[in-house]
């Protein structure tokens, strides 16, 4: 059964109102163009698309409406800025908002500065750290092939995309997988620069450390991500 959830705070006035956002089993379905445009940059999760030359996005960026590509002289509240960019951070990851929020406590009770302790987290999920090893081509493919049971994490199955791994520990493709149709024809088609705390050799992925600060993402402002979840943590 599929229940529609709306992804942004904004909730439906009318319940009889139409609303073009659903989520399956915490998976979003909805169109992932539209996301990148609520939050005014392209969070390329369309896999190799969102880096050609078809990528809706990059056609056409303006939010979607008929106002959406109308000049706006509004001023952009600090509020709004801290929304967009945890909006940014949820989609790009592919999470919940009670997912991120979760990790975000988690983060903030924790020992390390919050700001590292999130993306640690963030990254640290195995269907994170397969589509950063090039075994997948976007983070909504890598999360359905952990579902799948297509890995091993240190020769268990592992079938939770958070899951979170750990250094020195080992990630491969299931053995009775490696036979299917997707990995024998899989071919990377997005850019794909290594990160230093993983080593990837064929199919298998060896986490060499936790990642560092310098390994963490650089295109998300982690003070708006604070700010906005700050006065939410009890």
């Amino acid at each position: 059964m599929i229940s529609p959830v709306l992804p942004l705070e904004a909730f439906a006035k009318n319940n009889n109102e139409k609303v073009n956002f659903y989520l399956l089993m915490s998976r979003f379905i909805g169109s992932k163009t539209k996301l990148s445009k609520r939050v005014g940059r392209n969070l390329f999760l369309k896999g190799a698309r969102s880096f050609s030359a078809k990528d809706d996005y990059s056609k056409k960026p303006q939010k979607p409406g008929v106002h959406g590509g109308g000049k706006s002289f509004a001023k952009i509240s600090e509020y709004s800025k801290q929304l967009t960019e945890k909006q940014a951070l949820r989609f790009t990851y592919g999470l919940t908002e009670k997912q991120l929020a979760n990790t975000f406590k988690r983060a903030f009770k924790a020992k390390d500065e919050t700001g590292y302790g999130l993306f640690s987290l963030l990254e640290r999920r195995l269907d994170n750290v397969v589509y950063r090893a090039g075994l997948a081509n976007s983070r909504a493919q890598a999360r359905q092939l952990v579902n799948h049971g297509h890995f091993l994490l240190n020769g268990i199955r592992a079938s939770i995309p958070s899951m979170l791994v750990s250094a020195a520990e080992k990630i491969e493709v299931k053995p009775a997988k490696a036979k299917n149709a997707f990995w024998t024809n899989f071919q990377l088609e997005v850019p794909n620069e290594q990160s230093a705390w993983l080593s990837k050799k064929d199919r298998t992925i060896n986490v060499i450390n936790e990642p560092t600060a310098d390994d963490l993402p650089k295109e998300f402002n982690p003070g708006y991500i604070i700010e906005y979840y700050s006065r939410r943590v009890n």
